[in-house]
């Protein structure tokens, strides 16, 4: 039974007051407009009580706080008034009532706290589908509000799952303490506290600023949906992928979203099991591997990269870190180049999702000479580094032959994929026989050639890098080159800027497989629905030469510079094969992938259509696995393939349940992280489970209706922006419990909250963007 019921934010502080022993209530004084305008000296008397020189005088509208609406950051906030200066105390006070939809609308007027050591905000569960954690965002600045206004920029994130009793911080196991007593006095499990460290008379004490209901109104529930159980299954496979694979060098494992193929971005954090299953398939199982092999890398055969955690989509970085050591380089160097990069990682964890820029060596470029001599601060010699140099050398010459390079071979190879998709889908296959040659094909004339290009790709722009590192091309000399090129997407732009009725068809018969989540079902083909992705009477106001080719020069005198440097740093090539390479390598990587898409989309496009005949819906098809159809091909058993379907989307249904509630770190070290994590750097904030597809706009911009809003910070000044009928919005600065993203959340707006300002810089150049909130995904169209 409760102690407490829910009153006002004023009056929840006024009756903790005589309950809480987990945390302090600052003194405070109840009023209101119809009060003061009645007796303001009776107010100021009060106030004088409170012995402070400053206060902070803030709203408690009845309109606030309620469980089906919390106007978080509705109304005003006033802080450090001065308690002598009665004519400022009162405009302060009138215009936090004047605020306020009603005269008897309560003013709540408190000490104004200093000394503060950490200020932030705790809910009890994840706020979007109330998953079991706690979930803490503070900063250690001194300020009291730069978590609720969305301005903090070094905040710390803290998960901690409920059922978890430890804790190795013990002003973290304050708050959380502080949290469950909540909890037990309101008799409610959905709790949005305001909390803070401040030193009170030369003693550091935890304070309570506020309590109230999360809005649970239209929501999943998934309180129960993670048992303990699970967790502690996932712990002890943790530890056990500690121990050491065949041909697989390291002390320790790690596991990430972001390094080598990148699953968080490519299928989302939370994929569904088809779109998970297919990535599997077709890259991450097998083909990564094979191609790494060929192209003088460690044998790491029969290692898949990606393991399913729950769900959610996790690299073996230790397995990528051996992918990428030559395989002619000692045994010995080997391990210990191995171990070099895990402990670089382990204590640099902001670089998971730049491994290959910031941590290993995984080609020879004009730099790599310079870039060794850190391996000597490493326990590395002389000797051992020089063997590397040259190991690298002789893998990039490989790669790099103007001749043999095997680049070439996979993009003829790629070459056939066009006539392989024609004969299948002109043939009397049936669908489960087209699905599954779509698949075997887009394997063997796609992502394996893919892999080796995209490899080859990657290894072109290190070198071309290199040269700006060295100071031989400035980066506009650079990018003059990469503008040059002729690449897909440029076409694809350029197609799409020039598109209308008359070529519309031409348009679609050549970007119609496209879609905007490449491996999702439920994300349409450009040629399904052509409405959501363009329009044709858009007026287009980008320069239209943006798009032309621009001719890349180099002088003679830099023709031959470059050709000495070529030879002294022993790469097998002269100027123009060098060119050659980067042209064919950068252009091939998009040209590939373009081409297996169109298998892949057309795969994802039969499955459907199995579906229609089985009558399963597509959203119930995204939770089945590949394989599940493909076993089909061979295997005839006595169960009618529609029950076998349904009985496992309902499976996977439940298993969906339980990773849409798990909350792990972005780069996995120590078995603890399972239960309770700091977030290491800024992660973006989805809001809802929705996905939606819009044209982009800037706050200032006069029409916003049915637009995803672009807002530097996630400030509650910008709740006007929910009457403009917006689609969506994302936030530069922000995190997960600023007044932005808890609004989002009540009214089911479709949001990303903090996506950071090297992310920020590229959507605010996109004029349409689609946002994946259940996969944690962004699309720029």
């Amino acid at each position: 039974m409760a102690e407490l019921n829910f009153q006002t934010k004023a009056k929840n502080l006024y009756n903790l007051q005589s309950k809480l022993t987990k945390a302090k209530v600052l003194p405070l004084v109840l009023t209101s407009l119809k009060e003061l305008e009645q007796n303001k000296e009776v107010i100021f008397n009060k106030i004088s009580h409170l012995n402070t020189e400053k206060v902070i005088i803030r709203s408690s509208s009845s309109s606030e706080d309620s469980m089906v609406n919390s106007n978080a950051g509705a109304f005003l906030s006033l802080a450090n008034v001065l308690t002598n200066d009665k004519i400022k105390l009162l405009q302060a006070l009138e215009k936090v009532g004047n605020s306020m939809p009603s005269k008897d609308d309560e003013i709540l007027i408190q000490p104004m706290l200093e000394n503060i050591e950490l200020c932030g905000v705790g809910f009890s569960v994840d706020k979007d589908n109330f998953s079991p954690y706690f979930c803490l965002q503070y900063d250690e600045s001194g300020s009291s509000n730069s978590i609720t206004d969305g301005s903090v920029k070094n905040a710390k994130t803290y998960y901690h799952y409920r059922q978890s009793l430890e804790f190795k911080d013990e002003k973290v196991k304050q708050i959380i303490e502080l949290i469950k007593e909540l909890e037990n006095l309101y008799d409610c499990c959905f709790l949005d506290v305001e909390f803070a460290f401040a030193r009170l008379e030369h003693k550091s004490e935890l304070i309570c600023l506020q309590v109230r209901p999360l809005v649970m109104h239209n929501k999943n529930n998934l309180f129960n949906a993670l048992p303990k159980e699970a967790l502690e299954r996932f712990a002890k496979r943790f530890i056990s992928l500690q121990e050491l694979r065949p041909r697989v060098l390291g002390d320790k494992a790690l596991f990430g979203v972001m390094p080598d193929w990148n699953p968080a971005e490519i299928i989302g954090l939370k994929p569904k099991r088809l779109a998970f299953s297919l990535y599997k398939e077709i890259i991450t199982d097998n083909i990564w591997a094979y191609q790494r092999d060929n192209y003088g890398y460690r044998d790491l055969r029969s290692h898949p990269l990606i393991h399913s955690f729950l769900g959610i989509p996790f690299v073996d970085v230790r397995l990528s870190f051996n992918s990428f050591i030559p395989k002619n380089l000692d045994e010995k160097i080997a391990k210990k180049l191995a171990n070099f990069y895990l402990n670089k990682l382990n204590q640099n964890h902001e670089l998971h999702d730049k491994i290959e820029f910031s941590i290993v060596y995984s080609c020879y470029d004009f730099y790599t000479p310079s870039k060794l001599k850190e391996l000597l601060e490493h326990g590395f010699n002389e000797n051992e580094i020089k063997r590397l140099e040259f190991s690298l050398l002789e893998l990039t010459n490989k790669i790099i032959n103007p001749s043999s390079g095997l680049y070439l071979k996979d993009i003829k190879k790629a070459s056939k994929l066009r006539q392989r998709y024609e004969n299948i889908i002109k043939s009397d296959f049936s669908l489960i026989d087209k699905i599954y040659w779509l698949l075997e094909e887009c394997k063997r004339y796609g992502t394996l050639p893919f892999a080796g290009v995209a490899r080859a790709g990657f290894v072109a722009m290190q070198l071309l890098n290199s040269l700006v590192e060295i100071n031989f091309f400035t980066k506009e000399e650079k990018n003059s080159f990469l503008n040059s090129l002729n690449t897909v997407s440029k076409v694809l732009s350029q197609k799409t800027f020039e598109l209308n009725e008359n070529n519309k068809e031409e348009f679609l018969n050549e970007f119609g497989h496209l879609r905007a989540g490449t491996y999702n079902i439920l994300s349409p083909r450009y040629d399904e629905n052509f409405d959501l992705y363009f329009n044709i009477n858009e007026k287009k106001l980008e320069n239209k030469s943006h798009f032309n080719d621009e001719i890349f020069k180099i002088s003679k005198q830099k023709q031959e510079q470059l050709n000495i440097l070529l030879k002294e740093h022993g790469l097998e090539v002269d100027f123009e094969e060098f060119f050659d390479f980067l042209k064919q390598a950068i252009e091939g990587r998009e040209w590939v992938k373009f081409e297996f898409t169109r298998l892949l989309s057309k795969a994802l496009f039969y499955i459907e259509e199995l579906g229609r005949y089985y009558k399963i819906e597509k959203e119930d098809l995204a939770h089945l696995d590949i394989k599940s159809i493909l076993n089909l091909y061979s295997s005839l058993y006595s169960i009618n393939p529609k029950e076998q379907f349904l009985e496992e989307i309902s499976r996977h249904k439940k298993e969906y349940e339980l990773t849409q509630a798990i909350k792990l770190p972005s780069l996995l070290s120590s078995s603890d992280q399972i239960f309770s994590f700091y977030v290491h750097r800024i992660i973006p904030n989805f809001i809802t489970q929705k996905s939606i597809i819009a044209n982009t706009a800037r706050e200032s911009d006069q029409d916003l209706e049915g637009k995803i809003v672009l807002i530097y910070a996630a400030d509650p000044g910008y709740d006007y922006l929910f009457a403009k009928k917006i689609a969506g919005f994302i936030t530069c600065y922000g995190g997960a419990n600023s007044h932005m993203a808890i609004r989002a959340s009540e009214l089911g707006l479709p949001a990303v909250i903090g996506v950071g300002e090297e992310n920020f810089k590229t959507y605010l150049k996109a004029s349409r963007i689609n946002i994946e909130c259940e996969s944690e995904q962004i699309f720029c169209l």
